[in-house]
């Protein structure tokens, strides 16, 4: 599978610039077609208003939606315009109630989605609403943009760190990341403290190396002992020792919500990952 048809929701400049410039290079590289979804949320609520006063306040909200919707359209097509991609553009009013749902659709048929990283500095809930929207209502896989990536987006990844914990989130993200595997030089398969009553306790990470060695990747098995606080920490400094510009991992083994609060190792990469992350569910 190549990744013909791109996709990125933009809802704030300084927030989403790094991805828009991510997806340029990505476009480029795969020979893509790029779709943004410029994204204005409308704040209409449905609560008791006081007569007269409904109408004006619900239009004056959804006109302030189109005119942001409309200033983000702007500003991608100028930074689009010369680019010499395949690419559209389009403004889109997304209702507060049913956020989720209506940027799901629009993300939908992509190949791949590209995101800002959803925490941090610059980041806000609307980051958080385009990520999650996309990741659980579509199955389509998501290269998350840390704003400080340095990464050269336009070329291949060369160092590939595959985060593997046997669960069929990160089995999803291997799949749907094997064009990418493909074409990197190395790939380190990565896990941390395997659990020893694993079916393959014998061979760990065997099985998926030989999935990969079948699409022409060769990939190496690392089994490391978790030596920090947490499993993202051994994570990310196998990565930067082994110089990777990439990490792969399936999101969200747990709940969104028990990882909000217990911590786990998804929310942590997306909250400190200084690499970009390519995800699935």
């Amino acid at each position: 599978m190549a990744y013909k048809t791109l996709t990125l929701v933009v809802t704030n400049k300084d927030a989403d610039g790094a991805a828009l410039a991510a997806a340029q290079g990505l476009a480029r590289h795969h020979d893509a077609h790029l779709d943004v979804f410029c994204v204005g949320v409308d704040p209409a609520r449905y609560e008791p208003l006081p007569a007269g006063s409904a109408a004006i306040v619900m239009e004056t909200g959804a006109a302030e939606a189109r005119a942001h919707a409309q200033d983000m359209a702007n500003w991608v097509e100028g930074e689009l315009r010369n680019s010499g991609l395949a690419y559209a553009v389009q403004a889109s009013v997304v209702p507060n109630l049913g956020l989720d749902a209506m940027i799901a659709r629009l993300t939908r048929y992509s190949d791949l989605a590209i995101a800002a990283q959803p925490y941090g500095q610059g980041a806000g809930h609307m980051q958080v609403s385009a990520l999650e929207a996309s990741l659980f209502g579509t199955g389509v896989p998501i290269l998350v943009i840390p704003p400080t990536s340095k990464a050269n987006y336009a070329a291949p990844f060369e160092r590939v760190v595959i985060a593997w914990n046997e669960s069929n989130e990160a089995f999803a993200a291997i799949r749907k990341a094997v064009p990418i595997l493909a074409a990197a030089d190395r790939v380190d398969v990565v896990l941390v403290d395997p659990p020893s009553h694993s079916p393959e306790r014998s061979d760990p990470g065997g099985a998926i190396c030989l999935l990969l060695a079948r699409h022409g990747v060769r990939a190496e098995v690392s089994i490391l002992s978790r030596t920090l606080p947490r499993v993202s920490e051994v994570i990310a400094r196998f990565a930067q020792d082994r110089s990777a510009d990439l990490i792969v991992m399936g999101a969200y083994g747990h709940s969104r919500m028990r990882e909000a609060i217990l911590g786990g190792a998804t929310r942590d990469m997306l909250e400190g990952a200084e690499l970009p992350l390519f995800i699935a569910h």
